[in-house]
C-alpha cells in the first residue's frame, strides 16, 4: 500500500455525514482512511466501515478516542474505564478486520507520572491487542517520556510507532524519532505547521524539511500509504472544503513523488 495517498476522516469537517465525506474521498483520489474510532460522530463504528468498503477506502489504522489518556495512569476506578475503552476498541478492529489502532498514551503538557498501575494496565492492553492481533501504534504526543519508556520496554511486534509530523515539529524538535524507532513505524500523520502552533496544515505550507523526511521514511520499515493529517478550519462552503483537501492530495502526489 506504500505508493497510495490517505487522508484523516474526522479533521474539521463534522458537518458532513461519512457518506459525504467519503463520496469527496474517493472522487478526489484518495485510496485509503485513517478512520476516528472515538465518539462525537453521528455514524457507529459498524457504519463507518460499512461506508469505507462501499466507497472502496481501504482502513489503514483507525485513531482511537484520545479524551482522558492521563487517567491511564492514575490509582483510580478512572484509569480502569479508558483502559476497557481501548481494550474494546481493540476488539472492535478485530470484528471489522481493521489491523492497526493509533493511541495516544497522555494529554497535556503535564501528564501524571509512569504508575505501576499505568503500567499493568497498559500490559492489559498491549495482550488483548497481541491476542486480536491488532498492532498498536503509540503516537508522538506531546511529550517524550511515556512514549520512549514504552518503546524501549515492550518490544512485542503489536506495539509499534506512529509519527505525526507536525507534532515533532513543535514539541520534539530535538528527538529523532525515525532513527530510534523507524524499524517499528507502524502509522503516519503528515502535516505541516509554523514550529509554534499545531496547525495541521497542507504539507509545504509550514517549515518543516520534507526532503530530510521522506528521505528517512524511504529508509525506515514502514509500507503503508502516506496518511495525511490536514486540518479543514474554514467555514461549511462545500467549494472551500473541495478545494482544501484537493490541495491535501496534491501535497501528497508531491511526497510520494519525493520517495
Amino acid at each position: 500500500m506504500k505508493k497510495t495517498i490517505g487522508i484523516s476522516t474526522a479533521n474539521g469537517y463534522p458537518f458532513l455525514s461519512f457518506r459525504e465525506r467519503f463520496a469527496l474521498f474517493s472522487k478526489l483520489g484518495f485510496q485509503s482512511i485513517m478512520l476516528w474510532w472515538g465518539e462525537g460522530e453521528r455514524e457507529t463504528r459498524a457504519q463507518r466501515v460499512g461506508l469505507a468498503n462501499e466507497y472502496h477506502l481501504y482502513i489503514e489504522n483507525v485513531h482511537a478516542d484520545m479524551e482522558n489518556s492521563n487517567f491511564l495512569w492514575v490509582p483510580d476506578a478512572s484509569g480502569d474505564e479508558k483502559a476497557e475503552e481501548l481494550i474494546q476498541a481493540i476488539i472492535d478492529c478485530k470484528t471489522y478486520g481493521i489491523k492497526c489502532m493509533v493511541i495516544h498514551l497522555t494529554n497535556g503538557n503535564e501528564p501524571p507520572e509512569i504508575s505501576d498501575i499505568g503500567l499493568l494496565r497498559m500490559e492489559k492492553i498491549f495482550l488483548t491487542a497481541k491476542r486480536h492481533e491488532i498492532t498498536l501504534a503509540i503516537e508522538n504526543v506531546r511529550t517524550e517520556k511515556h512514549i520512549r519508556y514504552i518503546l524501549d520496554h515492550y518490544h512485542d511486534e503489536h506495539i509499534g510507532f506512529c509519527l505525526d509530523t507536525g507534532h515533532a515539529n513543535i514539541w520534539f524538535k530535538d528527538t529523532d524519532w525515525l532513527s530510534l524507532y523507524g524499524d517499528r513505524l507502524a502509522a503516519v500523520h503528515l502535516h505541516d505547521n509554523n514550529g509554534i502552533n499545531d496547525e495541521h496544515s497542507v504539507p509545504f505550507m509550514g517549515n518543516l524539511g520534507w526532503n530530510e523526511i521522506m528521505y528517512q521514511l524511504s529508509r525506515s520499515l514502514y509500507h503503508g500509504p502516506l496518511t495525511l493529517e490536514t486540518e479543514y478550519r474554514g467555514d461549511e462552503n462545500f467549494e472551500y472544503l473541495e478545494k482544501f483537501l484537493k490541495d491535501s492530495f496534491d501535497a501528497g502526489l508531491r511526497l510520494l513523488g519525493m520517495l
